[in-house]
């Protein structure tokens, strides 16, 4: 299974997971240290990323693509920063 949250376009990727393991060398560097896929979910299908220290700039719009061999889905998540 594949989990990948991106901002904007494929290009820029905010966490990505696969087979099991988190792969942070396609990450941005401002989200560098910063996310984690909520695996306590998983088994639910959830598939919640965890974003630490946020920031003004971490506001918008978050892409959310899943897939496998069999089926792929997306699904688009919008993150209000307020303080």
């Amino acid at each position: 299974m594949e989990v990948r949250w991106i901002r904007h376009s494929l290009s820029e990727t905010v966490h990505h997971y696969y087979n099991g393991e988190d792969l942070y060398r396609e990450q941005m560097g401002a989200y560098a240290g910063r996310t984690e896929l909520a695996r306590d979910g998983l088994s639910a299908g959830s598939l919640d990323v965890r974003i630490t220290m946020v920031r003004p700039s971490d506001d918008g719009q978050y892409i959310c693509t899943v897939g496998d061999a069999d089926a792929y889905n997306e699904a688009i998540v919008e993150l209000e920063v307020s303080g």
